[in-house]
């Protein structure tokens, strides 16, 4: 997994204003028969995997991590906040 610049300044923001947690990347269920991904800031699970990357303490859930080994997350400031894009996640059939 990747974290672009972008994103690891606005991850590290909220991090900072939130006093504590990680970013978590988790199984979010299944859309069109494959696992979804999602993120939130939180701590981690017992079956998570931790790591550092670029500079941001991130946890994910052991069930989807074959599916980071080729995501990149990028984030931009917008009007609404912050809003980030998982690149690189495998393409669905429906």
């Amino acid at each position: 997994m990747k974290i672009t610049n972008e994103a690891r300044d606005l991850i590290n923001q909220i991090l900072e204003d939130a006093g504590e947690g990680v970013l978590r990347l988790y199984f979010a269920g299944y859309g069109c028969g494959e696992p979804e991904i999602d993120l939130t800031i939180g701590h981690p699970e017992a079956d998570d995997e931790l790591e550092r990357i670029n500079s941001v303490p991130v946890a994910v859930d052991r069930r989807i991590l074959h599916l980071t080994e080729n995501l990149t997350l990028d984030g931009k400031q917008t009007m609404e906040g912050p809003k980030f894009k998982m690149l690189g996640l495998p393409e669905k059939d429906c």
